[in-house]
């Protein structure tokens, strides 16, 4: 008699997983929770249902954490209720969407990339509707988002995604300008993202990129200039698209039109930049990765992380553009303590040489040889 064949693992319908994969908490307690919202709401009206949320609610935390997760899982998994589940979490929250912006903030920086397609199409709407209802909060959100966005990748999603955030903050222009972070964030993003979107394909997409730019930099420079004398770089890489160029004779030679309080260059130039700016152009699976390669692995035993890194993010002729990135997050972000300088762990400096040494080794194999 044969052995009755496995179950197959039920799939989720938040995160990609295969066979192989341990279900995930926190999928899991989403879905539990997905459970408890429909057994308060199956069979009845939507007036009902609106009432009986109400209920569950105010009996206290636990349950109105249980009921805000839920619905916040329907609007990430059905698309169809989206509006409704959204429209119901706005009636029966009582705490600002606190529960809800930090499991976003949380999917964010650990899910996102396992985030199947609906899910993640639907975060991105959610998100959305949040800035069009002045959530207070939504602003970090929308600087988390914006640091998912990688640098050197043209492909599909990653396209997509700095388009849609893009869209959300030419919509909510005015929404944005009362964020002076969010403001200067989205302009370092931008003008980055800029240089890799000059090819013909592309162009519609960096237009809007540069309208934005400028309009924030011409009406709003004194919060731009929080980003400090990295913001002069950024805008000598992109100096020769027309408006940029203009921008860079006002600012060399009539600042005070930006802004009565700009003396000048050398104002900006004296002006360090954050660590904030510097990280905020890694995706967070990136500087996991680093993190971990300049705190945990030997110097000796880093080819198999520098290999798996440079497959999973260096590998095409666009992605070359992110080196940079990664060296200036290396020597301005990773400070090592005197015991892991003092230790046998990578340092710093080998992983910058490698990212030096290999960009010509990849791009003409043949001439390295």
């Amino acid at each position: 008699m044969e052995p009755a064949p496995a179950k197959a693992k039920p799939q989720g319908r938040l995160l990609v997983s295969t066979q192989l994969d341990a279900r995930d908490e926190l999928e899991e307690r989403l879905e539990r929770c997905v459970v408890i919202v429909q057994g308060l709401t199956n069979g009845l009206s939507e007036r009902e249902a609106n009432d009986a949320l109400n209920a569950s609610v105010c009996k206290g935390q636990q349950q109105h954490e249980e009921v805000c997760l839920g619905l916040f899982t329907l609007v990430l998994t059905e698309a169809s209720q989206a509006q409704r589940c959204y429209r119901d979490l706005t009636l029966v929250n009582r705490d600002g969407m606190n529960v809800v912006l930090g499991k976003i903030n949380q999917i964010l920086m650990e899910k996102f990339l396992k985030l199947q397609d609906t899910p993640r199409t639907q975060l991105v709407w959610l998100v959305r509707e949040l800035v069009k209802s002045g959530v207070i909060g939504a602003d970090g959100v929308i600087m988390t988002l914006l640091k998912q966005i990688a640098g050197g990748d043209i492909s599909a999603k990653n396209l997509w995604l700095a388009e849609n955030v893009l869209d959300i903050l030419l919509d909510q222009k005015e929404w944005v300008l009362k964020s002076g972070m969010l403001i200067a964030m989205s302009v370092y993003t931008y003008l980055r993202l800029i240089v890799d979107h000059g090819t013909p394909n592309l162009l519609p997409l960096r237009q809007k990129e540069v309208d934005f730019c400028i309009s924030m930099l011409r009406e709003k420079f004194m919060e731009c200039l929080i980003i400090g004398r990295d913001l002069v770089r950024l805008l000598q890489n992109v100096a020769r698209i027309q408006e940029m160029e203009l921008l860079w004779r006002d600012l060399l030679h009539n600042p005070q039109v930006l802004s009565p309080q700009f003396t000048g260059i050398l104002q900006l130039l004296t002006a360090r930049t954050s660590r904030k700016f510097l990280a905020c152009r890694l995706t967070p699976d990136m500087e996991t990765k680093l993190l971990f390669m300049t705190s945990r692995v030997r110097f000796g035993q880093q080819k198999r992380y520098q290999d798996w890194f440079q497959r999973q993010y260096l590998s095409t002729a666009e992605s070359q553009s992110l080196r940079c990135d990664l060296i200036r997050y290396i020597c301005g972000v990773v400070h090592p303590s005197n015991e892991v300088l003092s230790s046998d762990i990578l340092p710093r400096w080998a992983i910058i040489g490698w990212l030096h040494m290999t960009k010509n080794h990849e791009l003409f194999p043949a001439e390295t040889k």
